[in-house]
């Protein structure tokens, strides 16, 4: 479908609804939700308020992100301290709380789940977002009810549902940068027993970064289009069922504008230079990338009489291309071709049962699958001969499975105090094969492969008492645990689970007769075999190795606030302090001494302050406004190659909103800024001394203004 078409089904998916018909939309205004203790979650898997949760949490409503203009979950980091994400090349790293992961071939530390289902390939999700009901970042190991690559804690991404009543939502929007944005939602009851809900997002800009070169292109542009269908039906009065089914198409190139630091001469540096500025390039070979994927999940919920038994099915194709310049020069000297293709599927079955003021309970199983296959060309010429030749060529694949028995129970011990305990035991394997060829060099080519299995226990206990209505004081102690792998190139490399132990106490608070809310979590982590890949570039190639780090030690503090003074008013704050320290380690490839470093995309201090107004303009409709400033202090990129350049300093950015909503509300005008001071900020650098010193930047000051309406 061409970009036309497709913005005018976004636009037109609710013309033809019959508009007498339109019922208000249920869901929370966008000045209503700062005080987010009330918000439903499901973080537990159980209907819970956030404020209840036992355990360090935010939690983010649709419409106060869309308000906000945050379009992904790279924009969340600058809501939510201690979670850095890290983009460059169409690689994706996250970190929470100062654990992460920089192998780009191996699982993430953070779980990313979307309506219940696990996505073992977070880019996918870290795209852009739409129709949202919720997004919940919940911090510290998970490894009871999670399981699997969440020993940083999990992103649970919630969809918008459909409602009980015919209504409709959207806008269209313009901004900077010739951006044009849509997004388009219906919700159709079929009677009193369930519904089905239609939403639609395009995206479309000429990109960040110019390029010089005569090739052309758009660089860091949007171009994105998806679709979902979300249904749930109750088929009896014990049976219910829901679905999701969402495709994503996405063209765009943002964190493919980089280029080579002029300051420092690598061994591309022909004329002509390829930067002029950060945001003005000279690129022979203009990027290109597309991410295609459909999601398929599932569930069946059956109440057989205090007890209820729950089927989560998922499926995730999600395939991607990409063609990006790799020789640092505005000449032709060498590109890179990349695709790869992933196949999930997981079933979870859940039963659980109980009552608060006794015992509740859950328990399950779980099994997943992945097959994860992928090729890398790379095509040089011999400078300034232009003619192309293919100099390495690899195709891997891996295969992984991963079971689970786990459980959890909450005793009450009398009326306001309880005891969490939980277990999760599970059995995984992962095996792999890689075929590397340099056709030029090597007469054969080189075939690599390996099989891994590993196995944990991570069992969790959670303490909580609550000594007046509307407080809560909680301790935690929960093992994490991500499993094992391997890398292969012209070897096989493997390397072992990394496991933590997390130690967690807080307090979370509803004073002042609900106008004001405070929360407080301090932690300790240790953080034992941690899997880092070091790399050395040398005149015979590219040395990685990934390997388990003896040891790193994290500990801090958080601290949110937020609070309603007057009515209209809102003040919130969110901050982070991070201390790490990585332990016993020596790269095996460099030979550096990395002890003492802190973990990398891990800032000391990060802080997001905001303020909020909103107030009846007569009887004309209502005005709201909002302003943020978000800091983060220096952290390392997770490349481990040269520490002195690896880095961002410290900085801040300052976004705003406003708008206004009509009378009635159904029909409002939005004018949003980020990044209004137009800061520029490292997302992500590789440097290898002589041969590369690679920088891409984050989005420069975007503008948009927003027509929307809610019937």
């Amino acid at each position: 479908m061409n970009d036309r078409a497709f913005l005018c089904a976004v636009l037109l998916a609710t013309a033809a609804m019959p508009q007498a018909a339109f019922a208000q939309d249920a869901r929370e205004s966008a000045s209503d939700d700062i005080l987010s203790g009330e918000i439903i979650v499901t973080a537990r898997k159980r209907e819970e308020r956030a404020i209840d949760v036992p355990a360090s949490i935010n939690v983010f409503s649709g419409d106060t992100l869309a308000a906000a203009g945050v379009i992904s979950l790279v924009d969340l980091q600058f809501q939510t301290p201690g979670l850095k994400i890290a983009q460059g090349g169409g690689g994706t790293r996250v970190s929470l709380r100062g654990v992460g992961t920089n192998i780009s071939s191996g699982s993430p530390s953070v779980a990313v789940h979307v309506d219940g289902i696990y996505v073992p390939r977070p880019r996918f999700a870290l795209a852009e977002m739409f129709d949202i009901g919720r997004v919940e970042v919940l911090k510290g190991p998970e490894g009871t009810l999670y399981g699997r690559n969440a020993t940083g804690g999990a992103i649970n991404i919630v969809t918008e549902g459909p409602g009980p009543e015919l209504a409709a939502d959207g806008y269209v929007g313009y901004g900077s940068r010739d951006l044009l944005t849509a997004q388009a939602g219906v919700s159709v009851p079929f009677d009193d027993r369930g519904g089905i809900r239609i939403s639609a997002a395009y995206a479309n800009d000429d990109g960040y970064t110019k390029n010089l070169n005569a090739s052309g292109g758009e660089v860091d542009d949007r171009n994105y289009r998806a679709i979902r269908v979300k249904g749930d039906y109750d088929l009896s009065e014990t049976l219910s069922a829901s679905f999701t089914v969402q495709y994503v198409d996405d063209e765009g190139t943002v964190s493919f504008g980089n280029s080579n630091n002029p300051g420092s001469p690598v061994y591309a540096s022909f004329p002509p230079e390829q930067r002029e500025s950060v945001r003005r390039i000279n690129v022979d070979t203009p990027p290109a990338s597309d991410q295609e994927g459909l999601l398929l999940s599932g569930t069946l919920s059956l109440d057989l009489g205090g007890v209820t038994l729950k089927s989560l099915t998922g499926y995730i194709d999600y395939k991607t291309t990409a063609r990006v310049d790799v020789d640092g020069s505005g000449g032709f000297i060498a590109y890179s071709d990349t695709d790869s293709r992933s196949k999930f599927f997981s079933q979870e079955f859940q039963l659980s049962g109980g009552s608060a003021d006794s015992i509740s309970w859950t328990a399950g199983l779980y099994y997943s699958k992945e097959r994860n296959s992928g090729s890398a060309v790379e095509t040089d010429a011999d400078y300034p001969d232009p003619t192309p030749f293919v100099y390495t060529d690899q195709t891997q694949l891996f295969k992984s499975r991963s079971a689970a028995i786990f459980g959890e129970a909450t005793i009450a011990l009398g009326t306001r105090s309880s005891v969490l305990v939980g277990a999760r035991y599970t059995e995984e394997k992962q095996t792999g094969e890689s075929v590397f060829a340099v056709p030029l060099f090597l007469p054969e080519p080189i075939s690599t492969s390996s099989s891994v299995k590993d196995d944990a226990f991570t069992p969790k206990i959670v303490f909580e008492h609550r000594p007046y209505d509307g407080g809560k004081i909680y301790a935690s102690v929960t093992r994490g645990f991500k499993s094992g792998g391997a890398s292969l190139s012209t070897s096989a490399n493997t390397y072992k689970p990394e496991k933590i132990w997390a130690y967690e106490i807080g307090t979370k608070n509803r004073i002042a007769g609900g106008a004001a809310e405070i929360s407080f979590a301090g932690f300790y982590y240790d953080y034992t075999d941690l899997q880092l890949r070091t790399v050395l570039f040398t005149d015979t190639g590219i040395i990685s190795r990934i390997t388990n780090a003896a040891k790193a030690e994290i500990y801090g503090a958080e601290l949110s606030a937020a609070v309603h003074p007057v009515e209209g008013v809102t003040f919130d704050f969110n901050g982070a302090w991070i201390e790490s320290e990585l332990k016993n380690f020596i790269s095996p490839v460099t030979l550096t001494q990395l002890t003492g470093l802190p973990m990398p995309l891990t800032p000391k201090w990060s802080f997001t302050a905001g303020a909020q107004y909103s107030t009846p303009v007569g009887s004309a409709g209502k005005l709201t406004a909002r302003g943020e400033v978000s800091y983060q202090s220096s952290v390392i990129f997770p490349q481990f190659t040269d520490l002195a350049r690896e880095r961002q300093g410290g900085y801040t950015l300052l976004n705003a909103n406003l708008r206004y909503d009509l009378p009635g509300e159904n029909i409002y005008i939005a004018l949003i800024g980020r990044n209004l001071a137009n800061k520029h900020y490292l997302t992500q650098r590789f440097f290898f001394a002589g041969f590369a010193d690679t920088e891409f930047y984050g989005t420069p000051r975007t503008i948009e203004a927003r027509v929307g309406f809610k019937f």
